[in-house]
């Protein structure tokens, strides 16, 4: 069945790139005409118009090439069952009325060829070693070659209505099928209701994405027994997830990942003490503002065991390519250096806490945000305003991870008045490079091209520097 499912598939390539590339015949109606242009003005479909990419100077040292295709890719964290990050669901940051899109099958490829290729282009396979990326295409684009051009080592493409693929079942399955044979995986939807026919696609299907925000948990208990039935194997993935309540609530569930905003969400940030190890880090970073000789700072890491033995283990790790080993601290504190040893200490204050959550997770997205606003401004500021903006983007969600008001956070350490000024009132010369980080975790392209734009950059060039931070982060956190 498989190999009919190929052939099928094979032979209906040509006609249907055809429908796409020779305009908009599919286009039933003006309202989904102007749809089509202002999407397409804002991320052109690659290679439709201009075959040579057009040379765009920026801040950067050379000429970056981009493709006609220009977006920005939204990224949302997925966790694993560890509290890790697992992956990422990646989708177009491109506001488009939904009901436009879903109406016209040239739309929905649209949006999909630009997103599949926006991350082609990015190099996303550099991230999908240890991670996965869960892309949403939808069911127009299951039989379109340009699924098929990233290498499919830790993609999943996540389809659905399920009402479509039952609609175009043969079609749909052979499309499935077809990826699935290239070695990509499959994510399917759940329905909050019984979709008849569902059957064949859950027995293809590596992961079911289930909307928790819109289900109670007998009816998410029913959908995770009826896909099991039929597909022992799949996993589940639940989404939608807005609070750590809810987070706790599907961690007894046999989920295999979250995914939601409830990752940097802030809820009561009233934690009525710091514990011990945070309070001592606290301190070494307020020493080492206040240029404290290394003795000070070696007498204050000798009352710590803890951060003493953490510290020559990360000196003598083989990331820092030490020759021989470091024995004392004194000769780390000189080898690491009172920059990078400000850097790691920040690290230590996301995962030196007493009670087990999601601190790395948040630690890794502080880093990613931190390490994008750095690169954003690399041609803008100093070096040592570089490091002040990347202490800031760590400290934006440090309240976060101590369930402290920023407030309160910042009456514990002295930090630059730059960067006070940026964490507190969002103001200063940091906030523009800060505030273009935060936005390119929400999907709102426009906000993005107008950030990047007030700051000299375009927006491929921050998409690049996007991927660049979150392979940064991600090797960071190893």
């Amino acid at each position: 069945m498989l190999d009919r499912f190929v052939r099928m598939l094979m032979g209906r390539k040509a006609r249907l790139r055809s429908e796409v590339e020779h305009g908009s015949r599919l286009f039933p109606s003006r309202r989904e005409q102007a749809a089509f242009r202002k999407l397409n003005a804002v991320a052109p479909l690659a290679g439709e118009v201009n075959k040579t990419p057009v040379r765009v100077v920026t801040h950067s040292s050379s000429p970056l090439a981009p493709p006609p295709a220009k977006a920005i890719v939204y990224r949302e964290t997925v966790l694993g069952k560890d509290r890790r990050v697992a992956g990422y669901g990646l989708s177009l940051g491109y506001k488009i009325n939904p009901q436009v899109r879903a109406a016209s099958i040239s739309i929905q490829r649209l949006y999909d060829k630009v997103l599949v290729r926006n991350l082609h282009d990015m190099g996303i396979q550099r991230l999908l070693v240890h991670r996965q990326a869960f892309v949403d295409v939808s069911v127009s684009s299951l039989d379109m070659p340009f699924l098929a051009e990233p290498q499919p080592q830790g993609i999943v493409y996540v389809v659905g209505t399920n009402t479509q693929l039952v609609a175009n079942q043969e079609s749909s399955l052979a499309g499935l099928a077809c990826l699935k044979t290239l070695g990509y995986r499959i994510g399917l939807r759940a329905a909050a209701d019984d979709s008849p026919g569902m059957t064949a696609f859950l027995e293809l299907a590596d992961f079911l994405f289930i909307d928790i925000g819109n289900s109670d948990i007998p009816v998410i208990s029913d959908q995770i027994e009826a896909a099991l039935r039929v597909a022992p194997a799949i996993r589940f993935v639940a989404t939608n997830i807005r609070t750590m309540e809810e987070y706790r609530v599907c961690a007894n569930l046999p989920f295999a990942c979250y995914q939601g905003p409830f990752i940097t969400s802030r809820e009561k940030l009233d934690a009525p003490k710091m514990d011990a190890g945070r309070i001592r880090i606290l301190e070494l970073l307020n020493k080492l503002r206040s240029d404290a000789e290394t003795s000070e700072l070696v007498a204050l890491l000798r009352q710590s065991l803890a951060l003493s033995y953490k510290l020559l283990r990360y000196i003598n790790s083989p990331a820092m390519g030490q020759a021989h080993k470091i024995a004392t601290l004194e000769q780390a504190l000189i080898l690491l250096g009172r920059q990078k040893l400000y850097r790691w200490l920040t690290l230590l204050l996301f995962t030196s806490g007493d009670a087990a959550g999601l601190d790395w997770a948040v630690m890794e997205n502080a880093l990613i945000r931190a390490r994008l606003a750095e690169l954003c401004a690399q041609h803008a500021l100093s070096a040592e305003e570089r490091d002040e903006l990347f202490v800031a983007g760590m400290f934006s969600l440090l309240d976060v991870v101590l369930s402290m008001p920023m407030e309160a956070v910042l009456k514990q350490v002295s930090l630059p008045p730059p960067v006070d000024e940026v964490l507190l009132r969002q103001q200063g010369k940091y906030a523009p490079y800060l505030d273009l980080a935060i936005a390119c975790e929400q999907s709102d392209n426009e906000n993005v091209a107008q950030l990047a734009q007030a700051v000299g950059l375009d927006i491929w060039r921050v998409s690049v520097f996007h991927l660049d931070a979150m392979l940064w982060a991600q090797q960071v956190g190893e």
